[in-house]
């Protein structure tokens, strides 16, 4: 009977074990990792002599888990819902995304940390490392949006404003699942409608640094061009025909021995000088988006708001 017993215990306790190595892992459980100075687990390109206290002072994680509610202000089932709506977003745009939320920021401005926490992490598509990361700053009472590569083209400062706008009122009624979702499919919806008209003279390098373009105005130099060429041939017109009257006024002379100082020739040639007129813009167009170095060196754009 009590081989029987304990038979029954080691069933039940086998059983049990399977059951846990089956239940799917809590959202909330993702993987991190710990910063060394021999291992600071980030890009060598992104390391420099003076932001080491930076890396070591950022939360070290996959970039494949994309939510990270170190704050616990989602219940498990929102962040398995924001995972997945993050997917989606990543899947039709090829931008990376991120949400993070957190009650320490050891950086002191919810800017910094989000800058940090994309760069020293890994986040970013193609070359340009393209993407965008929500911090809920709790510290700071904070929400920023920071954005990278081509995601700062897209994102202008209005649309930052305007996704923060989306999601803004839920986050002042501590309903954070829908805040975030919100700014989701606001972002989503902004990229559809291609990039605005307020970064057109903008391109992104293949370093991430955005490039102001100014593009030629081809019908104004045609013009410029044209009317160069005509004055010219206006001037050698004039010079061919001055010397042709002076070569028959010194006949003239000769001819008729006319020595009268009354009968003089006047000649006067008139040039015109274009005034170089320049109405470019030397900065980035009104309205366009802000952007920044971060402490790894790369560019970023993106805005905040308290709360």
């Amino acid at each position: 009977v009590v081989n029987m017993k304990k038979l029954i215990f080691y069933l039940c306790f086998i059983i049990l074990l399977f059951l846990i190595s089956i239940i799917p892992t809590s959202a909330k459980e993702f993987k991190t990792c710990t910063r060394t100075t021999n291992n600071l687990h980030v890009k060598d390109s992104l390391i420099n002599k003076n932001n080491l206290s930076d890396i070591m002072s950022t939360p070290c994680v996959l970039d494949s888990d994309k939510v990270y509610d170190y704050a616990d202000l989602l219940t498990d089932d929102e962040e398995t819902n924001l995972y997945n709506e993050i997917q989606n977003f990543i899947e039709k745009t090829n931008y990376d995304l991120a949400v993070v939320t957190t009650n320490d920021n050891p950086k002191g401005s919810a800017r910094a940390f989000a800058d940090d926490f994309y760069d020293y992490n890994g986040f970013g598509k193609n070359i340009t490392r393209d993407g965008l990361l929500f911090l809920i700053d709790m510290a700071n009472r904070e929400v920023y949006i920071s954005t990278t590569g081509y995601a700062i083209k897209m994102y202008d400062d209005y649309r930052i404003n305007s996704i923060i706008d989306f999601g803004y009122n839920y986050l002042k009624n501590e309903q954070y699942y829908n805040c975030l979702s919100n700014m989701i499919t606001s972002t989503t919806n902004f990229f559809e409608d291609g990039y605005p008209k307020s970064n057109q003279n903008i391109e992104i390098s293949e370093i991430g640094e955005p490039i102001i373009i100014k593009y030629m105005n081809y019908p104004l130099i045609g013009f410029i061009s044209g009317f160069i060429t005509l004055i010219i041939s206006i001037v050698f017109y004039n010079m061919s025909r001055l010397k042709i009257k002076v070569g028959s006024t010194i006949s003239y002379i000769k001819n008729k021995n006319i020595t009268t100082r009354k009968d003089i020739l006047v000649n006067s040639i008139v040039t015109h000088h274009l005034r170089n007129t320049d109405t470019g813009s030397g900065g980035s167009s009104s309205g366009g988006s802000s952007y920044h170095s971060s402490s790894s060196g790369s560019f970023h754009g993106g805005g905040g708001r308290g709360f």
